[in-house]
């Protein structure tokens, strides 16, 4: 603000507080196009949080009002806006999770996904801020409520008509399932989510969250993403989404890993038909590439076969399956602290190496037993154990044989596209890969001995 001198002289400025210059801005923001109002918005936003967070309380409801604002894009900086507040002051979460729950259901496409990502980051952001209070008020129960109903309304989002919104749907899932799981030595977690919130940092005897409710509400969430996964309508960038997800639960969750390799065995077994050509050439690309993460993963000594046999049948040289699988003597000297410690906490390898080599003698007992253990309560495994002898080369020629009535005239798109030639016929591992692949089927049909688990 400028202003003469009382000597008539220059002019001389005067400088305004940081509260006035917020109230000229939003004062602007009322009367000017969107395109400039967010601009200035923005501004606001750098004052109110960054520069002078004490003011972020008086000029809450002046922001928030913008959420009725007719331009898509004022409702999706309301929405950031209102993110960041909450991350700055976890207590505005009681005042603001309302308006979000109310842009949730707005009408625009846009904002609803961008509603979706934010909540992906304040669920985790309100289930810490309820973890670390001492006593949990009816307010904070009301907003943990709202926060466990909006969850649920994402989760339903997985059969929404919007292939944009299923995308972040699956996203969301994804976050979901890793927060309501237990972090493990095993776990790879990337270094920008090492102070995310996870099931193992809930206290089992928390006065208001519960440990087993969430746990389950996780598993809901992860069977939920699965059976998503095998629809038979799913489009190809919901599908490549998915598979990615999985991929990141398996590696930051190993105790998923069965789940997973199991759900990418369906896959290959059961591409949708609703796919073109090319889009199952992406696909299977993208279910290389996922299978190779997870391969790489030191948990997946007890998958190794299947995940190789997958990654044959798509083309992939066994010299480079080779070079990317863990050397098993490594998974025998405790992967939980080699996991967290790849490439990630350099700083904690020369005592884990020492730890190792202690207790390199009995591990191999220990480590690969629980997997083994959980393979007979899966149905795909049932019922492939039932096919794998009966697999004769009489009997798999009769079945080729009854099989030609029923097929095309023409080659499906889905075949052709991803056929490639058994180089290991009539070998064990080439049995079991098909015993396995006919039992998938067979399981998605409901039939088969696994049926009666």
């Amino acid at each position: 603000m400028e202003r003469p001198s009382k000597e008539g002289g220059p002019l001389t400025v005067i400088d305004i507080t940081t509260s006035e210059k917020v109230v000229e801005l939003l004062n602007q923001a009322a009367l000017i196009p969107t395109d400039e109002k967010l601009n200035v918005l923005k501004q606001v936003q750098e004052l109110i949080i960054n520069k002078d967070p004490s003011l972020l309380d008086n000029f809450l409801d002046e922001i928030i009002a913008f959420q009725t604002d007719r331009s898509n894009e004022v409702r999706k900086f309301v929405i950031g806006f209102i993110e960041e507040a909450c991350k700055r002051d976890n207590e505005l979460l009681l005042r603001l999770i309302a308006n979000l729950n109310m842009l949730l259901k707005d009408e625009s496409v846009n904002v609803v996904k961008k509603v979706i990502l934010t909540l992906t980051q304040l669920y985790k952001v309100t289930l810490q801020w309820l973890v670390h209070s001492k006593t949990v008020s009816e307010m904070q129960e009301a907003c943990w409520d709202l926060v466990t109903q909006m969850t649920g309304d994402v989760l339903t989002m997985l059969d929404s008509e919007n292939d944009g919104i299923r995308t972040h749907a699956i996203k969301f899932t994804e976050s979901l399932i890793i927060t309501l799981s237990p972090r493990t030595p095993e776990s790879d977690v990337p270094k920008r989510q090492e102070g995310d919130i996870s099931l193992d940092k809930v206290p089992r005897d928390h006065s208001y969250i519960r440990y087993d409710t969430l746990s389950e509400e996780g598993k809901t969430a992860l069977e939920k993403l699965l059976k998503f996964m095998v629809h038979p309508a799913i489009s190809s960038i919901n599908l490549t989404t998915a598979l990615g997800s999985l991929a990141t639960i398996a590696r930051q969750r190993p105790m998923f890993m069965s789940e997973v390799v199991q759900a990418y065995e369906t896959l290959h077994a059961n591409l949708p038909p609703t796919l073109a050509k090319s889009q199952v050439s992406s696909v299977r690309k993208n279910l290389k590439l996922h299978l190779v993460a997870v391969l790489k993963h030191p948990s997946s000594l007890e998958f190794q076969v299947q995940i190789s046999t997958l990654l044959l049948d798509l083309g992939m040289p066994q010299s480079e399956i080779t070079r990317h699988t863990p050397v098993p003597r490594e998974q025998r000297k405790r992967p939980r602290y080699e996991q967290s410690s790849e490439g990630k906490k350099v700083k904690m390898e020369p005592a884990l190496i020492e730890d190792d080599e202690d207790k390199e003698e009995p591990a191999p007992l220990t480590v690969p037993k629980p997997a083994v253990v959980s393979a007979p309560q899966s149905a795909i495994d049932l019922t492939a154990e039932f096919l794998r002898p009966l697999l004769a080369p009489e009997n798999v020629a009769n079945l080729v044989l009854i099989s030609m009535v029923y097929l095309p005239d023409v080659m499906p798109a889905s075949f052709q596209a991803t056929y490639t030639p058994v180089e290991s016929a009539g070998t064990d591992a080439q049995i079991k890969h098909l015993a396995r692949l006919m039992a998938t089927q067979m399981t998605a049909a409901g039939i088969g001995p696994g049926q009666q688990l």
